[in-house]
Parts: C-alpha cells; structure tokens; sequence
C-alpha cells in the first residue's frame, strides 16, 4: 500500500493537498511476503504520548487536548518563505501569524462545509508550514472550537475510532485501553499471526510507563475487549524490564571532531536509579535485544538542555553490516521526529566496524533514516488505519531487501 492509497481510504478531507504529492519514496508492497522473508529481527520502539496513547492526564493534556493537537499538526497554513528547508525550521515557523490556509481560504472563514486537506506527507508542501509550528501552537489544544471548526468533523471521527466502555468489559473506564491507538495492538496481533521475531521497546519522555506497561501485560493476557483469545505471555512486561536510560558525557567536551555528540547512554533500574543495569550502547543492546519486551524513561533533561537537538534525543541504534548482513533492524516510531535538522527526539546512532565509538549522527543525517529507522508518526493516519504500523514496518523492511 502506498501513502497515497492509505489516506485515500480516509474520506476526502483527510488525503493530500491534491497540489502536492509526498515525496517520500511511494512503493506498493506485499506486507506478508515481506516481513516473512526478512531474516533481521525486528526491535520495534514505540514512543508512548500520542504515537500509542492519546491524553496526558499527569502532563495536564486531556484526551480532547490531544486530538485538537492531532489535527492543528496536519492542517497546513500558507506560509510565504517556506520555500527551502531552513524557512521551515521550529525557528523561522514558531513567531509566524498565519492568516490563510494552504489552499488560500481565510483562517477566519468557516462559511465553508468544506475543510482544507490535511497533510500527513514527510516532506512540507511548498510555501505551507502546519498549523501546530507557528505562533498559533498556544491556541492548539483548542483548535477546532475556533480556527479548525471545519475540521470538526474529522475530530469526531478521530475521537469515535476509539475503544468505548462498556458494562461488559470488567475494567475500570480509567484503563489505558481506551486511550490506546487500535492499530497498535493490531500490529502485535499481525506480527504474532505472521511469526516474525521482534522486541518491543517502549519509549517515553514522562511518567507514563507504568500504567501502558500494566495495559499491555493486560492485553497478553487475553483482557482486551477487542482480542480476547490473543495470548502472548512473551509481552507481559516486568518491572525488571523496565529502565531510566540517562547519558552522560564521555569527555568535557560535548562534541567529538565529528560534530557529534560524544556522550554514553547507560539503564538504571526503574525502582532505583543508583544501580547500573547496562554502560554504553554495546551492553545496553546486548540486554535490549535479547528480551521480548521492555520500557525505557529517556532522558528528557538532556535533550532539553541541548536545544532539543536530534543527537541528544531518545536513542536508536543502526548496527553495522557484518559480513553482508544485519542481524538486528532498529525501528523507532514517534509522533515528534521531524524534517528539522535543529529539533527532533530521536538521535540515531552507529559506528563504522564493531571495534569503533558510537556516535549520534548530525540533524541531516538522522533526517536520512526517516522511512529506513525512524518513522514519523502522524497521529491521525495511525488513528484512522488499523494497519498503518504494520505497513510502515514494512515499507521499512521492503528497503533493504
């Protein structure tokens, strides 16, 4: 399935700006061919806020908050410098005031039944920035009560693909299943279905890991109101499992020769966080990779003090080739990867041999791996297609094939 094909599934207002086409590498793909003939295991990370989970109740984001914010990201406004990358960085965009959308309607105009298009492509439409990184991001929580009310329709529509209570399921309305994205428990149901070997790495900024672990032990354990004979006793997630990950600098300085940032990411245990469980990348994969399942708190403060810089966000590793192949595929999906060399939350990491220093590559490079080892995730699409993991896991796979 091509990202043309997965929007056009959506009704009308939810596919492209019919003036520009993603161009980002279009492939149609067998799914099922493709993840039976990979031989790499797969180690699939899955941020937590809205990649799989919608509202942040502890962060102050109800679930209302989170799907103005959805849409505020995929709805483009006319932004007349957006022509080449550096007039689309968070920089240039966030003091823009926009006052038309893409397609040249007035913000302020709702006379029209018809919403602009949505955007969910890699690559921004020319002259256009989303709504989300301009000045009016203060506004987004709220945004279809005032200049998104044409797309609130498509805010139903989001809010009503979720899981519903019912007298019937024996949980509490609090569960995290009714917040949790269908799609990603499809893609663990498919995979299980398909026999493809992967770890499950769950990745978050916040205080989140806890409860999602609990859900997702609930869910091999047959406790889903959608898959109740889905067992899985390899994704019940221990406490063990679970770990801070924090980095520190190898060397005074915060840069190597390279430009990259020269630092060591090392796992605490979750209930105490003076006990090392794995130092540097080369021990913290050897742990990683042989579970089925595990929970990493990234380290936010880090990241934060380096300008929310790509190097210093939430690891993923790409390992060298070894004698022609790759044992391992790394996959990091994440609703907060950007095409922004300056701001982005995954810092992709590698090393020339098996005898080199890891490294996180620059902005530019980490860009490179989107579609390869990072994945943007916009929230919507994945809300609105039940299968849209599970193709953007094989669209990564289908490239090095």
């Amino acid at each position: 399935m091509t990202r043309d094909e997965c929007c056009n599934n959506f009704p009308e207002f939810y596919s492209f700006p019919p003036h520009q086409k993603d161009t980002q590498e279009e492939t149609t793909i067998d799914v099922e061919s493709i993840l039976k003939s990979s031989q790499r295991k797969l180690v699939l990370h899955f941020d937590i806020n809205e990649t799989i989970l919608i509202g942040d109740e502890a962060g102050g984001d109800t679930v209302e908050d989170c799907l103005n914010k959805i849409i505020a990201k995929t709805a483009f406004v006319s932004y007349p410098n957006g022509n080449s990358p550096s007039d689309k960085t968070i920089s240039r965009t966030k003091e823009f005031i926009p006052s038309q959308w893409w397609n040249g309607q007035n913000l302020n105009d709702d006379s029209s039944t018809d919403p602009p298009p949505i955007y969910i492509g890699w690559d921004w439409p020319s002259n256009s920035c989303p709504y989300y990184r301009t000045a009016y991001k203060k506004l987004s929580k709220n945004f279809t009560t005032h200049h998104g009310k044409l797309y609130q329709p498509l805010y139903m529509a989001l809010k009503e693909a979720f899981l519903t209570p019912t007298k019937n399921d024996n949980l509490p309305p609090s569960h995290p299943f009714y917040r949790m994205l269908p799609s990603f428990f499809h893609t663990l149901v498919m995979l299980q279905k398909l026999g493809k070997d992967y770890t499950l790495v769950l990745r978050t900024f916040g205080t989140d890991l806890d409860d999602i672990a609990n859900a997702i032990s609930d869910f091999a354990k047959g406790k889903h109101p959608l898959y109740p004979t889905f067992r899985e006793p390899k994704l019940v997630l221990e406490k063990c499992h679970m770990y801070k990950g924090r980095y520190r600098l190898e060397e005074s300085s915060n840069h190597d020769q390279d430009g990259g940032y020269n630092s060591i990411f090392d796992l605490f245990q979750w209930d105490d966080s003076s006990k090392v469980v794995a130092s540097g990348d080369d021990e913290l994969l050897h742990v990683i990779e042989n579970l089925s399942i595990c929970g990493i708190q990234d380290d936010y403060h880090y990241w934060d003090n380096n300008d929310n810089s790509p190097s210093a966000g939430k690891p993923v590793w790409i390992h060298p080739i070894d004698q022609g192949k790759q044992l391992y595929h790394h996959l990091f999906f994440d609703d907060n990867i950007h095409n922004d060399e300056t701001d982005s939350i995954v810092a992709v990491r590698t090393r020339k041999d098996h005898g080199s220093h890891w490294r996180s590559l620059s902005g530019q490079e980490t860009i490179n791996q989107q579609g390869k080892y990072v994945v943007r995730v916009p929230t919507v699409a994945a809300i609105l297609d039940k299968n849209w993991f599970l193709n953007q896991i094989a669209l990564a796979e289908h490239k090095f094939l």
